[in-house]
Formats: structure tokens, C-alpha cells, sequence
């Protein structure tokens, strides 16, 4: 049996897709745990498990850390470069910065096995390198969200390799390789398909959606099975709250007295009336929610992508930054939704794509055909094959005496 290391970043939606593997390889005897910057409640926690936030080595960078949570809210008005400054340069690069220490004491006293980073935790990959630990790499949204940069913006990727290799020397990585990444397994949770990959790097493999954990969150089930109307579900993600009143409001004038229900993942409170057709609730059980949806409205944080299309169902995707504009893209091309940018959501463009989504069939058809993409990749079992082999392929073997 072997001892699992996850390294996560403090967005669930990174952490989400491996809760499930772990829950599996904890089920199949071996020993898992999370490191992250902020804790994460026990109920997301695998039974078996246990999630590190190595509190003495961040107590110093506890506003630090914050700062940059709050400053995600920032996204919806970044321009492109901006956004990309904001992830690499203000996110991602500081993180790992924040995390090395601690992340470095607690693996010299655990030994794991193998460390599993996600694609925007650099200190995991960095962390293996430098112990020589086996290293896989997880990543839940389609991989080359910047394009070919070396060829298309050359300038842009200097900028890159430049950031990067400035962070690996504080760590004494002096090579030319990069290292953020592992280069022997990456899981990525989407299919060949539907992220766009002719030819697929040898390291790269991809699983399809992991089934989430259960979500026991209270939901008003019997007043969504009185609902005779199409069912829509919305969400923002965990994140972009600055952006829900205004967000929420035109779906509000879109959408009040129309003959649709909408299913609005959100804080009442936002507002002191909803109406009717609206059924609100600020943590929904979404996994089991989805089958009973007609159509989905997200900004394209890809467990909610991935949701809507393992049930088939089309979707209006109002992207705002990051991956966001990437994702879109994708689900366009595929045929399976319609994308209009947040900063561009007019009232009556929204309205019309709600309803040709709802009344054509051919977004619907062409879902399903991602859907048989996704399960054909193999989901959670294949991630947990593809650890479990790595595993036993990379095991280091203990010194002899």
C-alpha cells in the first residue's frame, strides 16, 4: 500500500475532483492526505482521511493569503493580460512561495509515497523535484488554456519561462527544465474529445469527470418536482462574489413570469424577494441535482461543466476570466452550448439563448455526444488505475544496510 500526498490550492473546485479519487484510494487500503493554505471543512473530508494546513509555517503570511483571495474578485474587469498577471504572477507564483515551507517540513516528516500536485500548486511539483519524490500532476479544466504562446506570442512566453524559472531558482532549481508540472503522469479531468487534442503528450492522460462526493446539502425537492416548467440551474462557482447581485439581477428581468423554473445556486439574501419561478438555495446538492435540470447557466467553472454535460444537458456559458474564455470556446466548437461574455450579458441576449438552448435540439444531441466521451474516458476508477500504477512503477527501493 502506498502514502498519497495531495498538494491543492484554496479553490474547491481544484480540490473537489480529488476528494473522490482519495475517498477510493483510502477504500482500497492506501493512506491519503491533503495539504493546502486554508482548511477545508470535515464534511468535504474523506472518511479515513485527514487535510494539513501547516499553520505555524503560514501564520505569517495569513494576510497575505487572504489578500489574494480577495483580490480574485478582481477578474471580471481584467482584460486578458491583466487576468493572466493576475493567475501567474499574483496567484499561483505567491502561493507556492507561501506553501514551500511548510509543505517541506510536513513531507520530510510523512514520507509519502508519491505527491499528487494540482496544475496551479506549483509547490508540489517543486517540492518532489528537489526531494526526488514520484510526482503526479492533476488538472481539472482542458490544458493549453494560453495557446501555443512560444509561437503565437512569443513575448508572453518569455514572460512565463522567466517567472517560473525565477521561482524554481529560489529554490535552488537552477536546470533549464521546467518543473511546476509533473512530466511522467498528468490527469486531467476532461476527454481527449472535448478538450481539442489531436496529438496528446505521452504524460498526459485523460480520465473524464470523477464523481464528486456526496453533498447532503438541504434542498427544497418538493417544490422542484411541483415545477411543470424547463428546469434551469445557475451558478457562479465559489468565487466572483462581488459580482452575484448584478449577475442574479438580470436573470431576474430576463426571467420573472417566464415559463421556465430557475434553480439559482446562490445566498437568499441578496435579495429581499425572489420571484416565484425561482427556487434559491446558497449550497445546493448539485451532482444529484443535475439530472432533473433542462439546461445549465454557468461562467464556466469546469465541476459545473463537467456536471451539465455527464447529464447531457446544454448549456449558456457567460465566461469571465481565467480558464473561463478557453472553456467557452470548447463548448461552442462542440456544439453543446452558446457563450456570451459576462461584461456583454444583455438582457435580451440572454433571454434568446435561454430559450433556443431549451427549444433545439441539436445543443442537447451534441451533449450527449460529450457525455459518451466522458464515460468512455473512465472517470474515477481509471485516476485511481493510473495512481496505483504509477505507485508501484515509480516506488523508490529502500536502501539496503
Amino acid at each position: 500500500m502506498a502514502k498519497f500526498l495531495f498538494v491543492v490550492p484554496p479553490f474547491f473546485g481544484h480540490i473537489s475532483p480529488t476528494l473522490s479519487i482519495g475517498a477510493s484510494l483510502i477504500a482500497r487500503g492506501h493512506t491519503v492526505k491533503w495539504l493546502g493554505l486554508t482548511p477545508l471543512a470535515d464534511k468535504h473530508i474523506p472518511a479515513g482521511g485527514e487535510f494539513i494546513v501547516p499553520g505555524a509555517e503560514l501564520e505569517e503570511h495569513r494576510e497575505q493569503i487572504s489578500s489574494i483571495l480577495k483580490r480574485q474578485d478582481d477578474g471580471p474587469g481584467c482584460s486578458g493580460p491583466e487576468v493572466m498577471k493576475l493567475a501567474l504572477e499574483e496567484t499561483y507564483v505567491p502561493f507556492a512561495r507561501i506553501m514551500m515551507k511548510g509543505l517541506s517540513n510536513f513531507v520530510d516528516a510523512w514520507k509519502p509515497d508519491v505527491i499528487i500536485n494540482d496544475c496551479i500548486t506549483f509547490a508540489g511539483a517543486l517540492c518532489a523535484h528537489i526531494k526526488g519524490i514520484p510526482c503526479v500532476t492533476t488538472t481539472p479544466v482542458p490544458p493549453d488554456v494560453m495557446g501555443d504562446t512560444a509561437n503565437n506570442s512569443p513575448k508572453i512566453f518569455e514572460w512565463q519561462q522567466n517567472l517560473i524559472k525565477g521561482l524554481q531558482g529560489e529554490f535552488g532549481i537552477y536546470s533549464d527544465g521546467i518543473f511546476i508540472h509533473s512530466n511522467k503522469l498528468n490527469i486531467v479531468f476532461t476527454s481527449r474529445v472535448f478538450a481539442g487534442f489531436e496529438e496528446v503528450p505521452a504524460n498526459m492522460k485523460f480520465v473524464g469527470p470523477v464523481k464528486g462526493r456526496p453533498n447532503q446539502a438541504a434542498f427544497d425537492w418538493e417544490r422542484l418536482a411541483k415545477a411543470t416548467t424547463p428546469k434551469v440551474f445557475v451558478s457562479l462557482g465559489t468565487l466572483l462574489v462581488d459580482i452575484r447581485k448584478e449577475f442574479f439581477q438580470k436573470l431576474i428581468t430576463a426571467f420573472t413570469d417566464q415559463p421556465i423554473t430557475i434553480v439559482a445556486a446562490t445566498n437568499q439574501d441578496i435579495f429581499e424577494v425572489w420571484p416565484d419561478n425561482f427556487i434559491v438555495n446558497g449550497f445546493v446538492p448539485q451532482t444529484e441535482l443535475m439530472p432533473h435540470m433542462d439546461m445549465v447557466i454557468c461562467h464556466g467553472g469546469f465541476n459545473t461543466v463537467n456536471d451539465t454535460f455527464i447529464n447531457g444537458l446544454p448549456m449558456l456559458i457567460t465566461p469571465i476570466a481565467y480558464d473561463h474564455f478557453h472553456t467557452a470556446k470548447l463548448i461552442e466548437k462542440a456544439g453543446c452550448g452558446i457563450s456570451i461574455r459576462y461584461k456583454r450579458l444583455r438582457i435580451a441576449d440572454l433571454k434568446n439563448a435561454v430559450f433556443e438552448l431549451l427549444e433545439n435540439p441539436e445543443y442537447r444531441n451534441a451533449s450527449i455526444k460529450i457525455k459518451e466521451t466522458f464515460i468512455a474516458a473512465g472517470g474515477n476508477d481509471k485516476a485511481v488505475q493510473l495512481l496505483e500504477d504509477f505507485a508501484k512503477t515509480e516506488q523508490i527501493p529502500e536502501p539496503q544496510h
